[in-house]
Order: C-alpha cells, then structure tokens, then sequence
C-alpha cells in the first residue's frame, strides 16, 4: 500500500505546482462551501427533529434540496454558457448561502421547503459549472488529479465543517440554554461562510466566452447523444445509493446506534483519513486498470460497507462501514467525471456535466422521502439495503455502458 501511496502523492505534487490561479481559487471557495455542507450535515437532521418535526417531514425536506438541483442543473449550465463561470459561481454561492440562513430562520415546515429548493435551485451549478471550469484550466495530463483534488479538497473542508459542528453548539450553550437556538446560530454561521466564498470567486480572472452562436437548449434535450444518456443512468444509480443514506447517516449514529453528536462530528471528521488516502490511490489505479473498470470495481465494493452499517449495532464496526463506504464514493467520482469530460464531445461537454448532476440529485430527490418513511418506523435497514442494491447497479451500468468506449478512446489516442 505504501507505494502506491508514495508514488500517488509524488504525483499530485508534480501537478500541483501546474494548476493554474483560477483553478487554486476555485478550490478556496469550494473548500469554504464545503465547512459549510459538512456543519449542515452534522446538525440540520437533529435541529429538524429538535423543533418537533417527524422523520417522515424530514425526508420531505431533505428531497427539496435535490430536487432542485435536478430541475435546475440544465438551465444554470444553459446560463453558465451565457454570463461565463465566475458570474455563475458568483450566484451559485451567493444564493446557496442565502437559503441556507433562510432555512434556520423560521421554524415552519413550508417556508424551511422554500428555502431549501431556492438554494438548491442555486446550487445546482456548483457541479454542472466546476467541472467545465477546471477542465477548461487544466491540460489533459493534468484532468484526472485536479478532479482527485477537487474531491479531496472538499472532503478535507466537510470533514472541518463536521468537526466544528460536533462541538459548535457546546459552545454556545454559555449564551443559551436552548439547544434549538444554539444548533440555529451554529447554522447561520455556515451559512456566513458560504456567502464568504464569494471573496475568492470574485477574484477569478474571467474568460471570455468561446462561442458566439446563439446557444440553444437543443444539446441539453434533444440533441443528446447515446454517451450522454449512458452517464445520466449510471449516474442515476449512484444518486439513489446516497440518497437513500448519505443524508441520513447523523441520525443512523445518533439514533440507531446510539452515539452522540459529538462522536458522529468526530468520526465524520476522521473519515478524512481513509477519503484521502483512496482519493490520492484513485488516479494510480485508474492508470493500472483504466478509469472505466476502475470505477466499476470501486462501486461493486460500495455495497459490502453498506451492508456492514446495516447489518452491525456496534458504533465501531458502524464507523468502519461509514469510512469505507465515503472512501469508495470519494475514488470513484472524479475518476468517473475525468472519464465523462473526456468522453463526451467536445460540443457537448457541459450539456454531458449538467445530466450527470440532473439525474444524480433526481436519485438523491426520489430516495430521501423513502427513507424518512422508514425512519418514521425506526427501520434503519432496509435503507441500506436498498443503497446497496443500486450501488451494484451503478457499477454494473458503468461497465456495460463504458468499456467499450474506453478502448476505442484509447485506440484513436494511440493511432
């Protein structure tokens, strides 16, 4: 393992010194986005439950989110070709930060469901405009590690938002002895931070826009081609896998387990551990065995760790799932969007980026409901078993749909 390792590191290191200003910037804002999200998904379940609002309401909630970012991932890569990345950024992360202080500011169902579409209306381009960005920043030698990177970063920043949330209402508790108020300012701090990652975005130096055409919906709908749709399916599966747990997962410690919020804030943080240690293999193995299968094996192994988190009741062994099933999901992803931006055709890149992002939250959107009807009867397993079967799938598309794409690639590179 350790030269792997060391050889994966030496690479990223070589690369590093490459990547150009407005990726590094990019990277910044991300990561404050990303201390944001990883404070949010410690927190925001329990303040939900706090205010007296039932499991089966919560994955109401929890599926606005999602479903937003699928509705809206086509037209905000429709406007990004328009007003150029950094004005998308600008709004994306303006209007995220908004909703989220607006979802903790009141304690009604609807206006929570409000707030949590708008912002993942805004959000929706944070995946469908970054992969473009950085594509467009990077050389091809230099694809596969700065999407690595780009996972890495923000796992690294989830994993601080984690951990200062773990604690964050602790230590407010010398300001207030309700715990609905402190987990509310400790949200309005996230959300703070968001908005702050406009500082790093407005610096981005902007580039102009390439096509003077006028750009049409027509490559989004129905100019897709056989590749594009592929990607959106297998995509699709991986969306329900985590949809169906990855929000969940505080309450599964919490309340399944029987842990506390601090202990999920810890392990939550220390999964970055494992994260970057797959993240740095991920571009080492996608050499040896090729992006394709390797991301076809990475989700074949997801279902094994959430088969352990379902079939366990001891924290430990339950932390051990967690870590391993993220750590596949973290190597997996940005070898398989290295593998789609390289894939797709030139004209039909973003279009290519916006479906993997509709049908990813469209999965995450069906399958939140779903689970807070089996958390409503404190079934915590089935989830998991559910989020195994459509990892399986997720991998099984991959491989069908891909390898044979992969070599033809490889041979047009070679002749």
């Amino acid at each position: 393992m350790l030269n792997p390792f060391r050889q994966g590191a030496l690479e990223y290191a070589r690369h590093l010194s490459r990547f150009n200003r407005n990726v590094r910037l990019c990277f910044l804002a991300s990561m404050l986005s990303g201390i944001a999200q990883g404070a949010f998904a410690v927190i925001f379940n329990l303040y939900i439950l706090a205010l007296g609002i039932g499991p089966e309401v919560l994955g109401r909630i929890l599926s606005a989110g999602p479903f937003a970012q699928a509705v809206g991932s086509i037209p905000i890569g429709f406007l990004a070709e328009i007003i150029g990345y950094r004005n998308a950024f600008g709004i994306i992360y303006g209007a995220t930060g908004l909703s989220q202080i607006a979802q903790v500011a009141s304690p009604y169902v609807l206006l929570i469901i409000t707030a949590a579409f708008l912002g993942g209306l805004a959000f929706a381009g944070d995946f469908v405009v970054r992969l473009p960005f950085l594509a467009a920043n990077s050389s091809e030698a230099e694809r596969t590690h700065v999407f690595s990177l780009s996972s890495l970063i923000f796992s690294v920043s989830l994993s601080l938002g984690a951990l200062l949330a773990g604690y964050g209402p602790n230590w407010l508790s010398s300001f207030t002895p309700s715990l609905v108020v402190a987990y509310r300012y400790t949200l309005y701090a996230a959300g703070a931070l968001t908005l702050l990652a406009l500082l790093p975005i407005a610096l981005i130096k902007a580039q102009p826009v390439q096509v003077k055409r006028r750009i049409s919906l027509y490559p989004y709908l129905w100019g897709m081609n056989r590749f594009t749709i592929q990607a959106a399916i297998a995509s699709g599966f991986v969306g329900l896998a985590q949809g169906l747990v990855g929000p969940f997962l505080n309450l599964y410690f919490v309340y399944h387990l029987g842990t506390t919020r601090e202990f999920f804030g810890n392990v939550t943080a220390l999964a970055l551990f494992p994260a970057v240690l797959a993240i740095a293999l991920g571009p080492v193995i996608a050499v040896r065995l090729g992006k394709v299968r390797s991301v076809t094996v990475l989700r074949l192994l997801v279902p094994l760790s959430l088969l352990l988190m379902a079939w366990t009741t001891q924290p430990l062994l339950g932390t051990a799932g967690y870590w391993a099933y993220r750590a596949l999901f973290m190597m997996s992803q940005p070898i398989s969007f290295a593998f789609a931006m390289e894939a797709a055709e030139r004209k039909a890149v973003v279009a290519a980026s916006a479906w993997l992002n509709v049908t990813y939250w469209l999965g995450n959107a069906i399958a939140a409901p779903v689970t807070g009807i089996f958390l409503q009867r404190s079934d915590y397993a089935t989830p998991f078993y559910m989020a195994a079967a459509c990892a399986a799938l997720g991998g099984l598309s991959n491989q069908v749909f891909f390898a044979a794409k992969e070599k033809s690639l490889k041979s047009e590179a070679s002749s």
